[in-house]
């Protein structure tokens, strides 16, 4: 299991940005954005066969993680703020340490295309599977990646997670005029 910071979690080959990182007392969860100013080489991810830009220059990557759920959100957006897409991972624990969030990555992912006939991938089971297999996880971690995976792909089919139906263009507005 690797624990992972907000501030540096897929910023390989990003060398400016802007980053805010705030704590929402309401909902329980600290609020990441960052605003990619210079990458080396543009990020893609293959969808559905076409290549689909989720890191750019003036992109944006906001970031949930929440203090009472085992998964961190992310969303990539680009230019305008549009979504491009969702990216979810499982996780053991999520908190703070000097003031930057973070969350231990329990391997299992989930895709969420919008864009793209509301399309979810589950990424990563081979992954799960291996560190169980290792030693690396517990079955009580396995078993929890697994039951969060799919509840959460519940709530996204549902229209109930707060996270997607949560207006990032005007988060983005609010932060980078």
């Amino acid at each position: 299991m690797k624990r992972k910071y907000t501030s540096k979690t897929y910023m390989r080959g990003v060398s400016d940005w802007d980053l805010i990182i705030q704590k929402r007392e309401s909902e329980n969860y600290y609020l990441t954005i960052k605003r990619i100013n210079k990458i080396d080489e543009t990020y893609f991810m293959n969808r559905s066969g076409q290549n689909v830009i989720y890191l750019d220059n003036g992109y944006f990557v906001v970031e949930f993680t929440p203090l009472n759920h085992f998964y961190n959100a992310r969303a990539y957006l680009d230019k305008d703020a549009n979504v491009v897409g969702y990216y979810f991972d499982m996780t053991h624990d999520n908190g703070v340490e000097e003031n930057i969030p973070y969350y231990d990555d329990l391997y299992l992912d989930i895709i969420y295309c919008p864009n793209e006939n509301n399309q979810i991938i589950v990424d990563d089971e081979e992954e799960l599977l291996e560190a169980l297999n290792s030693n690396e996880i517990t079955k009580k971690e396995f078993d929890l990646a697994k039951e969060v995976c799919s509840e959460l792909i519940e709530e996204i089919q549902q229209n109930k997670n707060i996270f997607v139906n949560m207006d990032k263009k005007e988060l983005i507005q609010k932060y980078f005029k």
